[in-house]
């Protein structure tokens, strides 16, 4: 009873969070420059409602929970060289409502240090510095981590007339990026990071080496111009303050030449990669344990000597047994897997990104699945200390 009511108030303080948004970003459409930025500002206050309602029901306090995780969330030093594994969860209803990912940590019997969404680059409301949502994961006394994703077609040519045509933006686009196209762009976010101050893990581009999924991979672009395009970030970023940003580098272990678009230590703060076990959904896939996925690549990732991120984590449940693979997976996991510092569930149950079916990946709400998760990590993973 007490976490349905707890769940009920925090689903409250999300509609009103969400609605006023809204209102705010409709509004916004019309605006550009300071007077959008201004309304960005206004729309965190809507995080600080959703923290205070929150917490009203929650004893000793999710904050409270995470009194360990303050060093990290307070200075980006900590995050370059974590002690512990810091998990996580991109839940389908991120950004806009964080109740999926707060019943995920109950059910788990954990609560996330890390909170993960995504953001495209663009003119729409939604596509401007996520500060609403930021904040919000911060007054939960979590960290954010942003994939950031370089859709350039969402720029409007009457805004910006010295971009090339939508239909000539992606090839090349990351040379674009690199000769200073889009440092319009880049300097707005840069400079609202380092207004936000404390840490953010951003996962720039991810998944470069694919030549299938994203218009930033190698068949519009060449290994150099990736490169050259994530120091033009990272260097205005740093320039403008925002030294808060750590950088997480995030290839495709299943595509090949992954150590030509590696930007360089000074450049990276993390590496990571996904762990999809995708089962045999779909006639390019196949059952495929854990190791299969991320353990026999490890060593790719290690040899960089960065803090690792899986950061997605999950399986389906076709073609094998789902528990097995959580249960094998996530047992002893930081002792098999020493640099493995971060882990993102990917709680998602409406995925249509590479069928045409809706592919469920959630296990909120499977008892058996939670449990099994429950007691493969309990040994290595902070204890849920909310009500």
């Amino acid at each position: 009873m007490r976490r349905r009511r707890r769940l009920a108030v925090v689903g409250i303080a999300l509609a009103v969070s969400f609605g006023v948004g809204t209102l705010l970003m409709a509004f916004s459409r019309a605006t550009e420059g300071p007077i959008a930025a201004t309304l960005g500002r206004i729309g965190t206050l809507v995080g600080v409602l959703e923290k205070r309602l929150a917490d009203r029901v929650r004893a000793p306090g999710r904050t409270a929970a995470l009194a360990w995780l303050t060093p990290y969330r307070t200075d980006a030093a900590w995050l370059r060289d974590p002690d512990v594994v810091l998990l996580g969860a991109y839940d389908t209803g991120l950004p806009h409502s964080l109740e999926g990912v707060l019943q995920l940590e109950s059910e788990l019997g954990t609560t996330f240090p890390l909170m993960h969404f995504y953001a495209a680059w663009g003119d729409k409301p939604d596509q401007r510095f996520p500060l609403r949502e930021l904040a919000a994961i911060r007054q939960l006394g979590s960290i954010p981590v942003l994939t950031w994703e370089p859709w350039l077609t969402d720029f409007e040519n009457t805004l910006h007339p010295h971009l090339p045509l939508r239909s000539d933006r992606d090839r090349g686009g990351l040379a674009a990026i690199a000769a200073g196209a889009y440092d319009f762009y880049i300097d707005a976010w840069a400079a609202e990071a380092a207004r936000f101050g404390t840490p953010i893990l951003v996962r720039l581009a991810h998944e470069m080496n694919d030549s299938y999924r994203y218009p930033w991979g190698p068949h519009n672009n060449r290994p150099e111009e990736f490169i050259a395009a994530w120091e033009r970030v990272v260097t205005r970023f740093r320039q403008r303050g925002a030294t808060n940003v750590l950088w997480v580098w995030s290839p495709h272990l299943a595509y090949e030449y992954v150590e030509y678009y590696y930007p360089g230590d000074s450049l990276v703060d993390w590496v990571a990669t996904g762990a999809l076990n995708y089962g045999t959904v779909a006639q390019w896939a196949d059952w495929y344990d854990f190791e299969a996925i991320f353990g026999e690549k490890y060593p790719q990732l290690a040899r960089y000597g960065k803090p690792i991120m899986i950061a997605e984590f999950g399986s389906l449940a076709v073609g094998g047994d789902r528990g097995a693979w959580y249960r094998d997976a996530l047992t002893d996991l930081p002792r098999r897997h020493t640099l493995v510092k971060g882990l993102m569930f990917f709680n998602v149950s409406t995925d249509q990104t590479v069928t045409l079916q809706t592919l469920d990946w959630s296990v909120t709400g499977d008892s058996l699945m939670t449990r099994t998760i429950r007691e493969a990590i309990a040994p290595w993973a902070p204890p849920f200390t909310g009500q």
